[in-house]
């Protein structure tokens, strides 16, 4: 699989940043409703691990126990971080 690790790595690196920024305002006193927070937060984890899978399985590993759904997550996003060849 022939990824464009340098995108996959600035895009995990922005959601880690986010991650971190979600977490902060959530450890701080709530004085407002903070569900949308909550809910933000899980998917940024979930949408970080799925950057992790398809790191992992371009490398030929497993993030994860469940092998299939490696799989399915990784053929997923794999378009999205194809690298352009350059015609030579």
């Amino acid at each position: 699989m022939n990824i464009n690790v340098q995108q996959l790595k600035n895009d995990r690196r922005e959601l880690e940043t986010r991650i971190r920024e979600v977490k902060k305002e959530l450890r701080s006193p709530w004085t407002k409703p903070m569900a949308h927070l909550q809910y933000e937060l899980i998917d940024l984890k979930h949408r970080a691990t799925e950057l992790c899978i398809l790191r992992a399985w371009a490398r030929g590993r497993h993030h994860l126990p469940d092998v299939e759904r490696c799989r399915k997550v990784a053929e997923r996003l794999a378009s999205s971080y194809l690298r352009e060849e350059i015609a030579a």
